[in-house]
């Protein structure tokens, strides 16, 4: 909701069995030579576990997803996988798709934000969690996620949190944008979890009488607050990592993430984000806990396919490697041809660590 230095080499680990076996006819003859047995090669290629399978991935509609995504779809293609381009969607849209069987899975699953998309009604009275889940740990803890304020708007006026601002009538002048006497929240796109949360929030404190979300594309609403920063005017504007956006408005130079009380955080999202002093108070709740990024799959593919599931479950991708790739597509390196391209350079590079998921995933088939 959501990221040059790019690498250029591909190596795609076959994984094989061979089974061999000797096959002859002993025949007699009425001379006195021996019997002789010919060995007649049958050694056959086995089949990897995804032979004759193919899995529809989806990915979020945030370009730093794509990185994971494309690591994910060549991974499984080392299982024998066909797997198909993983399509852009808003998560909203996503998990209603992959609990009725539309998409198998994606990488682009921030469980602090999408629990409650997962646990979302489904035609048939359950839940579209009744039919996928996540699975793994791709990124224990990999994103923080948070509104950021410009620090000298902070000087100005003095204020620690979130509440205090919107307490100062002058300090949500400052922040109004267009007019209606609400302090403007350059926020997330339709149809993702944090304009859910950030809206919650506000809701809860009894906050959307002075201060309102403004949802577009979160990209355009980034350059809107960096072409105000530049011009001396007002920075709130959410962003998450790993991004390159706090390479462009720098936490502790440019801005500071802005805290709310914990008793005003939603339920689950309370915990504390270790940015040290790149925060209006410590400790620093940011109105998001520090989420997870995982898969998230449908059950009913998990359960037909072991060794995908296995490999799902052993994935873990460093955030740092997200963050450098995040880098290199706001320096161009944009196309869906780059971005796969620096996903097999990952791979191509650990193959210390991915090896052992490859062998454990084709024991589990």
């Amino acid at each position: 909701m959501n990221t040059g230095r790019g690498r250029a080499f591909l190596a795609v680990l076959t994984a094989m069995m061979l089974i061999a076996a000797a096959c002859g006819d002993d025949s007699s003859t009425t001379d006195t030579a021996p019997a002789t047995t010919e060995a007649q090669p049958a050694a056959t290629e086995a089949a990897l576990p995804g032979e004759g399978v193919t899995v529809t991935m989806a990915r979020g509609n945030w370009i730093e997803t794509n990185f994971q995504n494309y690591v994910v779809q060549q991974l499984l293609q080392e299982l024998g996988y066909e797997v198909t381009d993983p399509e852009e969607i808003a998560p909203a849209t996503f998990y209603p798709a992959v609990a009725q069987g539309d998409y198998d899975l994606w990488a682009s699953s921030w469980p602090l934000n999408h629990t409650p998309l997962l646990e979302g009604e489904s035609p048939d009275g359950g839940t579209f969690g009744d039919k996928a889940r996540y699975i793994g740990k791709m990124m224990a803890s990999g994103a923080l996620q948070g509104l950021l304020v410009d620090i000298p708007s902070v000087e100005q006026f003095g204020f620690t949190t979130l509440g205090e601002l919107l307490d100062n009538p002058e300090a949500v002048a400052r922040f109004d944008s267009d007019g209606d006497g609400k302090a403007d929240i350059n926020g997330c796109d339709d149809g993702w979890g944090c304009q859910k949360v950030i809206n919650d929030t506000l809701a809860k404190n009894g906050w959307d009488d002075r201060a309102a979300q403004v949802s577009a594309t979160h990209s355009a609403l980034f350059a809107e607050s960096q072409a105000s920063f530049a011009a001396g005017g007002p920075v709130l504007q959410y962003v998450w990592t790993p991004t390159a956006f706090v390479g462009k408005l720098v936490p502790g130079r440019d801005v500071l993430w802005l805290a709310i009380e914990p008793d005003q955080a939603l339920e689950g999202q309370d915990g504390v984000s270790a940015v040290g002093d790149a925060c209006t108070n410590d400790p620093c709740t940011t109105m998001f806990t520090p989420s997870d990024i995982v898969v998230t799959a449908n059950k009913d593919f998990l359960a037909a396919n072991p060794a995908a599931a296995s490999l799902l479950e052993d994935l873990e991708l460093d955030p740092l490697a997200v963050a450098v790739q995040a880098v290199a597509i706001d320096a161009g390196a944009n196309s869906d041809a780059e971005i796969a391209a620096a996903a097999a350079e990952w791979i191509a590079a650990n193959r210390d660590k991915i090896d052992p998921w490859i062998e454990a995933a084709l024991a589990a088939a």
